[in-house]
């Protein structure tokens, strides 16, 4: 059995809360922090988006867009008012070698990790080697932050395209939710361009964290008994179209740098 999405969501921050150890971290700001959590979500059907409260589709689409186009520069983001890359980029908008580079240009060489990943799908389906990495060691040094998401893997079963994505840092309130959509869209697109269907997504947080600065924000949409009906959706022209996407209030929280 394959929980419900918002229903698994809130068992991890439940988790993290109930037993995370307190720690410092890069920010200064301290979070509590679970060792590898982990979802399945069946989305062949439904997207998995929050209801009980407000998410921003746009965001998701233009992440997805920005990512398979390569750039590494925010224009596209912020052009679509997209602000969520804009404290970490210099003042050129520039993020260095970061998401996009390393899916089409892997290590400033001109590997194309995502062309050849749909063309061994539709020649190899069986292959155990339709994997994606964007944690490259090489060029750590020139990004603006490291990927928190770093490696992608397929598994063709029938018509069906599964996928298994680890993340190795999850900011548990504002991220993970958006890194979820994005994966989510991920698969879409790759199983378009495969001539396959979306199927199960599995995901592993291996450091899975709720900053200090958030817990009354978690503490807020924990609170909500209000859950709405799941939305289908289809993927077209590139982006999610959710049907019927009703949800809470915006639940806002500080970002930690």
């Amino acid at each position: 059995m394959i929980w419900d999405y918002e229903h698994q969501y809130k068992e991890l921050l439940n988790k993290v809360l109930r037993e995370g150890i307190h720690r410092d971290d890069r920010t200064g700001v301290g979070c509590t922090s679970a060792f590898n959590l982990s979802m399945r979500l069946d989305v062949s059907e439904y997207f998995p988006i929050l209801t009980g409260r407000k998410m921003f589709p746009n965001i998701f689409n233009t992440e997805f867009n920005w990512l398979m186009s390569g750039q590494t520069n925010i224009k596209m983001l912020t052009d679509a008012g997209v602000t969520i890359w804009n404290k970490w980029a210099d003042e050129n908008g520039d993020l260095g070698p970061v998401y996009g580079h390393q899916l089409r240009n892997f290590n400033s060489q001109g590997y194309d990790q995502l062309t050849d990943l749909i063309v061994n799908l539709r020649n190899e389906p069986d292959s155990r080697r339709h994997v994606i990495s964007l944690w490259n060691p090489a060029q750590l040094e020139e990004m603006a932050l490291p990927p928190c998401y770093l490696y992608f893997q397929f598994f063709v079963e029938g018509d069906k395209l599964n996928m298994f994505a680890v993340q190795r840092s999850g900011d548990m309130f504002l991220g993970v939710p958006y890194d979820v959509a994005l994966f989510t869209t991920i698969l879409n697109h790759v199983a378009f361009m495969s001539d396959l269907k979306p199927a199960i997504l599995d995901i592993n947080i291996i450091d899975a964290h709720i900053y200090d600065n958030q817990l009354e924000a978690v503490n807020e949409y924990l609170k909500s008994s209000t859950n709405y009906t799941k939305s289908t959706y289809i993927f077209e022209e590139n982006k999610i179209k959710l049907d019927n996407y009703k949800h809470g209030p915006v639940i806002s929280a500080p970002v930690a740098i």
